[in-house]
């Protein structure tokens, strides 16, 4: 962790203020990354920032509006990066491998968004919590269409799509995240099933089922 930089002055039009809460945001996204998760605080953060822990109040009323004004960063920035890797026409394996390459390019976002339901939106207030519904299902119309016109499979079955791509991609994360042993050690059987789970198999094996799946259920009987 960096040593405490100088106290700053106060932000005072609104121009100063946004790049405050910026720096605010790009500070709290170096501390997850060399803290984690369980170590960040407001008290850690104000350190970082060079700030008293009352101004940095003055931009988010907690912690955890802090990781969803984060993790809502990161997630446009997702979108983006699928938006652009994914073409209409690509085979399925070519897609999900795509999905999984803009997906997994930040591990803080994937982090945030498997605590998203069990910790941050609990955390922040009724207001802040309503303000992300409207933003992430902006995101996910965004994507959903885009799905639609990459895969030929009707929207509902898309918003199918994305809802299961991340579920697997932040189980398969969790399972990514365990310790592992050196692969001289293991047996060659031990050794094919580590590889079988390793995060970007069990990403793009499931996400291949999964789209077939899909697919197969759009069929006519």
């Amino acid at each position: 962790m960096s040593a405490q930089p100088a106290a700053k002055r106060r932000a005072r039009s609104a121009e100063m203020k946004l790049a405050r809460r910026n720096e605010i945001l790009n500070s709290a996204h170096g501390l997850l990354r060399s803290a984690g998760f369980d170590q960040f605080s407001m008290e850690i953060l104000a350190r970082e920032t060079g700030l008293a822990r009352a101004s940095l109040y003055r931009y988010f009323n907690s912690r955890e509006e802090v990781l969803l004004a984060l993790y809502q960063r990161l997630r446009e920035r997702w979108k983006d990066a699928l938006l652009r890797g994914l073409q209409p026409g690509m085979p399925d394996r070519e897609l999900v491998q795509a999905y999984f390459k803009a997906s997994s390019k930040d591990p803080i976002q994937v982090q945030l968004r498997a605590r998203l339901e069990s910790t941050i939106k609990h955390n922040v207030s009724e207001t802040v919590l309503a303000e992300e519904v409207v933003i992430a299902e902006d995101v996910l119309k965004q994507v959903t269409v885009h799905l639609q016109q990459c895969t030929g499979l009707a929207q509902p079955r898309c918003h199918d799509l994305v809802i299961s791509f991340g579920v697997l991609l932040v189980g398969a994360s969790q399972l990514h995240s365990t310790p592992s042993i050196e692969r001289k050690l293991l047996s060659p059987a031990a050794r094919r099933t580590s590889r079988a789970l390793s995060y970007d198999r069990l990403f793009l094996n499931n996400g291949i089922r999964i789209l077939e799946g899909l697919r197969n259920e759009s069929k006519p009987c």
